[in-house]
């Protein structure tokens, strides 16, 4: 892998120098795409209405549920030799055959997309035109709004650590049965996944 597609350079846009790492155009990156605009276009007739904030709350809390899992896997996986598992260097069966070695760059890519979601929905919930002075919404909303940002504060301070003990509760009681999958999950993101999983087997 050649040095020079990691090389950083500056990108100077009215006033204001942004670092970009220039990853040549390499498919197998895809996760690491060229920023997005230093600033939001907001006109003032919008109104941030706060019972459309729970659902980015609860994206929020979902993606970084999935990021502490996605590292996990990830580890779990580079830790694996090849030759242990596999004596072509391939994993699967019809249709789904990867090599392992790019199986390890997905999930690198996956990690990176979910935590790059995750810091932008982390800031636009955070922002100030989701705070007015005036709040609208009643305070119930709030409320539930404060205890799905709990939730996701506490896994954003170490998402790998909130999954190997979600894991780790999992092993110590194994599930019995789809239904009870979703255990360590908060019971609205476990609905989804429910709703989710039934609609595509169905």
């Amino acid at each position: 892998m050649s040095d020079r597609r990691h090389t950083p350079f500056s990108v100077r846009t009215a006033g204001e120098v942004r670092f970009i790492k220039d990853r040549g155009g390499d498919k197998g990156e895809w996760a690491w795409n060229t920023p997005g605009p230093s600033q939001r276009e907001i006109g003032e007739e919008f109104v941030f209405r706060d019972r459309h904030l729970k659902p980015l709350a609860q994206t929020l809390r979902a993606t970084l549920m999935s990021m502490g899992h996605a590292i996990t896997a990830y580890n779990a996986f580079t830790r694996i030799k090849s030759a242990d598992v596999s004596p072509d260097g391939n994993l699967g069966g019809k249709g789904y055959i990867q090599k392992i070695a790019d199986m390890r760059r997905q999930y690198m890519n996956v990690v990176e997309a979910l935590s790059a979601l995750s810091d932008t929905l982390y800031d636009e919930i955070n922002a100030p035109h989701w705070h007015p002075d005036a709040e609208t919404g009643g305070p119930r909303e709030r409320e539930e709004v404060r205890e799905i940002m709990d939730d996701a504060e506490e896994i954003r301070q170490d998402p790998e650590g909130w999954a190997e003990e979600a894991e780790a509760e999992m092993d110590a009681d194994p599930p019995k049965g789809r239904g009870k999958t979703a255990s360590a999950m908060h019971p609205d993101d476990a609905r989804l996944f429910a709703a989710y999983f039934g609609r595509s087997n169905s």
